[in-house]
């Protein structure tokens, strides 16, 4: 008879946290479980700690080193519950954790995965903050639209539960390719084909430190992860299929954050075939907005130039552009720097205005996102 749960838990150098993340599992008021423990080719104690586990539902799998995604890929491939959960190796389970996440997807199967509330935890398990807290909302059903857009909807793994048929039928995986951001890709796999449910509940304990894989990675290799994923969002064959605001808002955060600064990428985005089938004035738009961003990375008015002239192109009628375009025949300068200062006053009333800013940057703060 197979476990109704498998709990899939990566592990690389985990000596630190590896025995009282797994005590927080064998404490589990719910016991129809199996713990799949893929050792990623640790160097540290990491193999004699697995020895020392003698539950027989703890099942431990040893392979080279391939990175996090490569180790719950061999978790999902050797999983035989019903339903998947993920507790990384200095994560902590709540006793109630899988007895309350198993139990919301038993009473709901219109959805494909149960999303929860958690702390977030200091290296001495001292709560910082809750999950809820660095979330732009609560959002449940078809929530693929909201998690393109942002990858603070599910957060973190440990506090997720996921129907194994969903996983199976699609044959969903992590990215291998992503140091930074496979879970958002995987949550984006699996909102294509499933809805997403929130139990109102606190289950687990996700641990913030030093070794998290987000503070260890350098920004270049960050930047080049996040920016591969979203295209990979960009360029999927449903893309066409979100409304036009989400559309816009993504190549709007892809053009403008992610790019910012990397003119050549910035261009073959512009040049994107999803791209093209955006309306015309929503191009125009873009292209303004990524002309002021080059001048502001280069300083270069030649550089910004043909931006500007391209959007005048797209929507010969907007005022900003045509102001922009006589503006730089006269005080390039002036007319730029005047164009910055207005885009900043206006990002400013949204930071200001909105609940989203102040998420958005403790989640920066705490996962590199």
């Amino acid at each position: 008879m197979p476990p109704k749960v498998t709990v899939i838990t990566p592990a690389y150098n985990a000596e630190r946290y590896l025995e009282k993340t797994v005590a927080s599992l064998l404490a589990q008021s719910f016991q129809d479980w199996e713990l799949v423990i893929v050792d990623d080719g640790s160097t540290d104690s990491t193999p004699r700690i697995l020895e020392s586990f003698t539950d027989k539902r703890i099942k431990t799998i040893h392979q080279k080193n391939g990175g996090e995604a490569r180790a719950r890929n061999t978790g999902l491939e050797n999983a035989a519950g019903e339903y998947i959960a993920f507790l990384d190796a200095d994560d902590l389970y709540l006793p109630n954790a899988l007895e309350d996440l198993s139990a919301f997807l038993d009473s709901h199967p219109e959805y494909s995965v149960v999303y929860s509330d958690g702390h977030i935890c200091d290296e001495e398990d001292r709560p910082l903050m809750r999950l809820n807290e660095i979330r732009s909302g609560i959002q449940t059903g078809n929530v693929l639209e909201n998690i393109v857009i942002s990858s603070s909807i599910v957060t973190v793994p440990v506090c997720t539960m996921t129907r194994s048929s969903v996983v199976r039928e699609h044959e969903i995986r992590f990215d291998p390719n992503l140091v930074i951001g496979p879970d958002w890709d995987f949550w984006i796999q699996i909102a294509v084909h499933g809805k997403f449910g929130y139990l109102d509940k606190v289950t687990c304990m996700y641990r913030v430190h030093n070794s998290n894989i987000t503070k260890r990675v350098d920004m270049e290799k960050r930047k080049r992860d996040i920016a591969f994923g979203r295209m990979k969002v960009m360029n999927s064959d449903w893309f066409d299929s979100l409304s036009l605001f989400t559309r816009e808002t993504f190549f709007s955060g892809l053009l403008m954050q992610t790019l910012s600064g990397n003119p050549v990428v910035q261009n073959d985005v512009l040049a994107s075939k999803p791209f093209s089938r955006l309306p015309a004035d929503m191009r125009a738009r873009l292209w303004r907005t990524v002309g002021v961003n080059v001048w502001q990375c280069q300083r270069n008015n030649d550089a910004a130039r043909p931006y500007f002239y391209e959007s005048q192109k797209l929507n010969p009628d907007d005022r900003k552009t045509r102001l922009l375009v006589q503006g730089l025949s006269w005080a390039p300068w002036l007319t730029l720097q005047s164009t910055i200062w207005w885009q900043r006053t206006q990002h400013l009333k949204i930071k200001l205005t909105s609940a989203r800013y102040s998420q958005s940057k403790r989640l920066q703060r705490l996962f590199g996102f």
